[in-house]
């Protein structure tokens, strides 16, 4: 049945590429203005393949059309392989659908290219939505070059105050680069002397040996260690097995829940996603509806805008709610901890004390779906049985975030059970969380069964956060707590802080204990920086021990290219003291010296140091403490070479060419660069910056490959005597095969590097001459030459 005319569309013909004849021309009757199937005539059906673009769209289908008289049509499969809806009745196995057919569709034809453009309203569309991610999981990241090294953590302390004297070390020694893993073992070291007497003391703290395995983010651990915990459980020391997944080993791996937003466009459009008022990204998309998923940016309440821009320029604005927390994981996205061992004893005292009742932990985080987050927990050893589940859950779009969980325990013959309740919400310069916890007098976890400590029975905080820029950031919070046997602890705090005037800092804080207003106190604290670096302070304090004020007046050391850095304090009231200390920072490490005076305890004198002494690529050298990752910068050789981290000056290679660069995070792309200003001109270098990723506790090779080179400056006249012209080509050419080419710079500069000795400069001058200069020669370990100027010759 022919449509109606108001459905009908408007189809145009390119008259010059159909093949009818002129006979069949004109027979051809008059063509209506709704089909305006304008030359077909009489002609037999003729089948076509075409080139088919929707709504101005950048993609194209090539598909199968039937043309026979005033009729274009294809198959029901064809019209939904080209994303287009049925007309109603039409099915999907039918073979021939007249396009004029679907409501309200435009269509123009172009015979000479064999191209067909498709007009419709959206809902003559049947696609897909695009998916647009802006959090696709990154391939796992290739680790940088790393050779065997051996790592000397060190932080030294003495001090001396009435004939007593004392030192004391914190030490880490870390293996890295032999095998598989990272072996590390970490100690404290202390020497006292009183009236003469010597005492001395090393204890050994966690000895471990480390497997991190990025591709499937699991890290295996044996040795001393922690095992894992959730918010509800809590963490024990071991010494066994750990084995866990680590987000960390793909720190660019979104783990969060994305925030999907959904649109439509008719046309080819732009859409620009803010959050909170700030651009987060841009992306293109094709005629249809399109899905933009996106991690949050943001920890709480906001609004999300999606800005779409179609080809004509035509806006129009889609706002969505959203809530981003940390809390939640993605759906389907797992994390969790597995620990086997036996519990670690009198930790910091003794050096191999440890318990002879094994335990095993296990703790597991799961996102079920976007808005809900499972938890569970367990641990098990000789006479106790514990286990717990958990779930923390997004109230509708943005009503904040909920948490609960209950635990149940067998100690022996007691059986006690534990639960909490937490609520969160946050927006736009105002936060609140509450949460409570109430445990039974019987229930025991592993770390108050096996080392027999007390848990609290009740356990209360409440915490209200708001403000702006403008009137400052108030703060109310509430801690409650009480073990068995005691009193409870009741505790409330009011604060204000608010940034003034030249970066000035000023702030108020009052607390008050409900069950002993003696501990009440009151403190002011004001800032004032005097510079980068430089800053002067005071605080004001009121408690029970009466009254205080304290000055300090201090410049800090600079954290990336080192110096010098100082402080002076004094306080007066109730407890009088001074403080001076001077302090350094250089690419071996640094250190400190000060004096403490108290009326009471006399004039105190201390030293600090800390650094790294490490082993790595064929040498020995001191550095700055090594928390994580490091890299040995080398620049073949080349002294005094400026180095930065993420455009941060760090400092200057040493007469090896070399320089230690810490810290750099692990798994991650760090940007280490030369500075290649200051060089001089007879070096080379292919790539001034590099991208470096270490492992977790490792170090990375850094090279830049700097190579003595020979420059060659010119300044080339024509033969009227005029500079030749800006942009003009020109050849470098040994026997008469074109070696390098380049152009001609402002006032006839040409720059050449490392030209082949009796090579020569060919200058197009007309279609029919050249002019050939030969170069200077230049010779090899002499200094570069100024600029040399040359002449055509007529």
């Amino acid at each position: 049945m022919p449509p109606s005319r108001s459905r009908c569309a408007l189809l145009t013909f390119d008259l010059a590429m159909l093949m009818a004849s002129s006979s069949s021309l004109s027979a051809a009757p008059p063509a209506r203005p709704d089909t305006a199937l304008v030359g077909i005539g009489e002609q037999l059906p003729q089948e076509l393949y075409l080139e088919v673009r929707i709504n101005q769209g950048s993609s194209t289908q090539l598909a199968r059309f039937i043309v026979a008289g005033q009729q274009l049509s294809a198959s029901a499969a064809t019209l939904q392989e080209l994303g287009l809806r049925l007309p109603a009745g039409v099915g999907p196995d039918q073979q021939s659908v007249d396009l004029a057919q679907l409501p309200d569709i435009r269509i123009s034809y172009d015979g000479r290219n064999q191209r067909l453009a498709l007009q419709l309203p959206l809902a003559g569309l049947n696609r897909p939505p695009t998916q647009l991610s802006l959090a696709t999981p990154p391939s796992m990241l290739a680790t940088s070059d790393s050779s065997p090294g051996l790592l000397f953590n060190y932080d030294l302390h003495a001090q001396q105050q009435r004939g007593y004297r004392s030192a004391s070390s914190f030490s880490e020694l870390r293996l890295f680069g032999v095998g598989a893993g990272i072996w590390s073992t970490t100690q404290n070291t202390s020497l006292d002397a009183d009236r003469g007497r010597w005492q001395h003391r090393n204890i050994r703290l966690d000895s471990r040996w480390q497997l991190d395995l990025p591709g499937p983010m699991l890290t295996l651990g044996i040795g001393d260690t922690l095992t894992g915990a959730l918010e509800w459980s809590r963490a024990v020391r071991i010494a066994g097995v750990h084995l866990s997944r680590d987000f960390s080993l793909q720190p660019y791996r979104v783990t969060t829940p994305l925030a999907s937003f959904t649109g439509d466009a008719l046309l080819p459009s732009t859409v620009d996603l803010y959050i909170n008022g700030i651009r987060q990204a841009s992306r293109n998309v094709q005629p249809g509806r399109f899905q933009l998923d996106a991690a949050p940016t943001l920890n709480g309440s906001g609004q999300a805008q999606l800005l779409v821009t179609d080809i004509n320029g035509q806006q129009r604005m889609l706002e969505f709610a959203l809530y981003g927390t940390p809390s939640l994981l993605q759906a389907g996205l797992s994390d969790w901890s597995l620990d086997l061992g036996v519990l670690r004893e009198d930790y910091g005292l003794r050096s191999f004390a440890y318990g002879d009742r094994p335990m095993a932990s296990a703790s597991l985080r799961h996102g079920v779906h976007q808005h809900l987050t499972i938890e569970a927990h367990t641990e098990l050893s000789t006479d106790l049985q514990l286990a717990g589940m958990g779930a923390v859950a997004l109230l509708g779009e943005r009503g904040g975030v909920v948490s609960a969980s209950f635990s149940s325990s067998r100690a022996g013959i007691m059986r006690g059970h534990q639960h909490a309740l937490g609520y969160q919400w946050s927006a736009h310069g105002f936060s609140v969380s509450a949460r409570t916890q109430r445990s039974s007098s019987d229930f025991r976890d592993a770390p108050a069964f096996l080392a027999n400590a007390l848990l609290p029975r009740r356990t209360d905080q409440f915490f209200v956060g708001l403000g702006n820029v403008h009137s400052g950031q108030f703060s109310l919070s509430y801690i409650s707590q009480h073990y068995p046997g005691s009193l409870p602890t009741r505790l409330t705090g009011l604060g204000w802080s608010r940034n003034l005037h030249g970066n000035a800092w000023f702030s108020v804080q009052l607390q008050h204990d409900l069950d002993n207003r003696r501990t009440d106190s009151a403190n002011l604290y004001l800032s004032l920086p005097l510079g980068r670096l430089t800053q002067l302070s005071s605080a004001v304090r009121h408690g029970s021990d009466g009254n205080a004020l304290a000055l300090q007046a201090g410049r800090s050391v600079p954290a990336d290219a080192g110096g010098w850095g100082w402080r002076a304090q004094a306080s007066l009231g109730t407890r009088r003291s001074a403080n001076a200390e001077l302090s350094h920072l250089g690419d071996a490490g640094q250190w400190r010296i000060g004096m403490d005076y108290d009326p009471d305890a006399g004039t105190t004198g201390y030293a600090d140091a800390n650094g790294s002494i490490v082993w790595f690529g064929r040498g020995i050298r001191a550095l700055r403490q090594v928390d994580d990752a490091f890299a040995l910068v080398s620049t073949n050789g080349v002294a005094q070479v400026p180095v930065r981290l993420e455009n941060r000056l760090i400092g200057s290679t040493d007469a090896q060419g070399q320089l230690l660069v810490t810290p750099l995070r692990a798994w991650q792309r760090n940007l280490i660069s030369i500075d290649t200003l200051g060089l001089p001109m007879d070096l080379s270098l292919d790539a001034p910056q590099q991208l470096v990723v270490p492992a977790s506790g490792s170090g990375a090779s850094v090279v830049f490959k700097l190579q003595p080179s020979r420059p060659l400056r010119l300044q080339v006249r024509g033969a009227d005597g005029k500079w030749l012209g800006v942009g003009s080509t020109i050849a470098v050419e040994l026997a008469s095969q074109v070696v390098a080419t380049t152009v001609i710079g402002h006032a006839g500069e040409v720059y050449l590097q490392d030209p082949p000795a009796g090579a020569v400069l060919r200058i197009p001058v007309d279609d029919s001459h050249d002019c050939v200069l030969p170069l200077p020669t230049i010779v090899q370990g002499s200094d570069p030459p100024g600029i040399t100027t040359l002449q055509c010759q007529p």
